[in-house]
């Protein structure tokens, strides 16, 4: 992924993107403030020897624990945390989520209550409803023996009012924040790429329209242009009032002999720079004797003259 044509692509976008960033504030705010919770709370009761088993350290229970107290509570958290005495617990309006474990700072008969809901009130009570419920059953698994001989409970902690979990409730912040920035960046890179195949295929369309429209004459666009020299097809010369093929075109250096039914006078331009002084000879009469243009001239003399004819416009 290219991230310098990314941060360009949501410069281009700063509308959309800017929308897009505040809307993923606004909804990680509504979170916090929508989102109730989660409130926990927590409660310890330890579990004390009977009466009986006191005596032999002076009745003095917290000199005579022994292994049996962490038997009795690993039964008492495990009837409480069944499924059927939960049941009963929410039947009578104790809800939110608990668990029951032995306390892990300690080797001890103490058992740890933790409560977790999303109501503040309802945690509360439900706590209060959990830690009554191990010392009632503490007392049920006893009920056939006598009280002297009866292991007993005490709440030896307890947090009354429920805290709230601020780890738990900024993970969900967390994901929302997260979730709202991945979509930040891609929509609009999604937008981008959208409108340049837009314009792109509408360009192609516009270039083939204008391709298969026939050019307007009357528009500069439409002015068909002149072929180079190099493509135009050799035209007909013309010399005279004859039209001289293409094949028989000569360079403009040179100029070749007229056809044959071309006039002697419409071929004069056209005749070569050097040229047959013989074949321009002209025999002409004399004028008869006695003219005044000539003078007199002698009867008996030969009067034929010689003249020659330069055709007009040949350099000699």
């Amino acid at each position: 992924m290219d991230l310098v044509a990314s941060g360009r692509t949501l410069r281009r976008r700063w509308i959309l993107t800017s929308f897009l960033f505040l809307l993923t504030l606004a909804a990680a705010l509504a979170a916090w403030v929508k989102i109730p919770g989660p409130y926990q709370a927590e409660s310890m009761t330890v579990l004390y020897p009977s009466q009986q088993a006191s005596k032999l350290n002076g009745d003095n229970p917290l000199m005579s624990f022994g292994g049996s107290l962490n038997v009795a509570g690993d039964i008492v958290l495990r009837e409480v945390s069944s499924p059927s005495y939960a049941a009963q617990l929410a039947a009578h309006g104790y809800t939110s989520s608990f668990t029951i474990a032995d306390d892990p700072a300690t080797t001890g008969p103490i058992l740890d209550v933790t409560v977790t809901g999303s109501n503040q009130s309802q945690v509360e009570q439900t706590l209060n409803g959990v830690t009554a419920a191990v010392k009632n059953q503490l007392a049920a698994i006893q009920q056939n023996y006598k009280p002297a001989n009866r292991i007993t409970s005490q709440v030896v902690s307890t947090q009354p009012t429920p805290k709230l979990l601020v780890s738990k409730k900024a993970r969900t912040i967390v994901i929302v924040l997260g979730l709202g920035l991945v979509l930040t960046f891609a929509i609009p890179q999604v937008v981008d790429a959208e409108i340049a195949k837009r314009r792109a295929a509408r360009g192609q369309r516009a270039n083939g329209n204008s391709a298969s429209a026939p050019p307007d004459a009357s528009s500069p666009a439409g002015q068909v242009a002149e072929p180079e020299p190099a493509d135009r097809e050799p035209q007909p010369a013309y010399q005279g009032s004859a039209a001289v093929p293409a094949d028989q075109m000569t360079s403009q250096y040179r100029v070749s002999a007229p056809p044959d039914y071309v006039s002697s006078r419409a071929t004069d331009h056209y005749q070569a720079q050097r040229f047959d002084r013989s074949a321009t000879e002209r025999r002409y009469n004399a004028p008869p004797p006695g003219s005044a243009r000539n003078g007199a001239t002698d009867p008996g003399a030969d009067t034929t003259q010689v003249v020659h004819h330069r055709p007009e416009g040949t350099r000699i």
